[in-house]
């Protein structure tokens, strides 16, 4: 078990993940990092798949190791797409007509206007965007409340 397959494990605890899971799951992912090969999804398989992401230095650019904390943890439900959604600003606070933000009114995620497209959207830039915008109305909100 590696360390940041044991950090993943106590970090799993305290959001309600199964740890000895989750260690395997970090340490499998690891495994296939290294070798570059990702024999469960076929990770960077297509020959799409590297023109558009991914660190080229690594035999596989679309497989990284899970390393170095902090690691966070957010629950995700299966859910319809969105085609529309509140325009946000870069704190992810929620504009008026007018682009004015909304004073305590943030969105992220499918309810946020989202501009990802394409072979990115499919590849899970929509997730990315929803923690992203997440973390950062989190932090705007912290800023706020100082």
């Amino acid at each position: 078990m590696g360390a940041a397959g044991r950090f993943a494990g106590r970090a799993g605890r305290r959001v309600g993940v199964d740890a000895a899971g989750l260690v395997a799951t970090v340490d499998r992912l690891n495994d296939f990092a290294a070798d570059g090969v990702d024999t469960d999804f076929h990770r960077g398989e297509a020959p799409w798949a590297q023109y558009y992401t991914g660190d080229l230095t690594r035999s596989n650019p679309n497989l990284g190791p899970v390393g170095k904390p902090p690691f966070y943890g957010i629950e995700l439900r299966p859910s319809g797409l969105s085609s529309a959604g509140l325009m946000t600003d870069t704190d992810a606070r929620v504009l008026t007509a007018r682009k004015k933000p909304i004073d305590g009114l943030y969105a992220s995620g499918n309810c946020a206007a989202f501009v990802d497209y394409g072979a990115g959207y499919q590849a899970g830039y929509s997730l990315a965007r929803a923690m992203t915008f997440s973390l950062l109305a989190v932090e705007h909100m912290a800023r706020e409340a100082r």
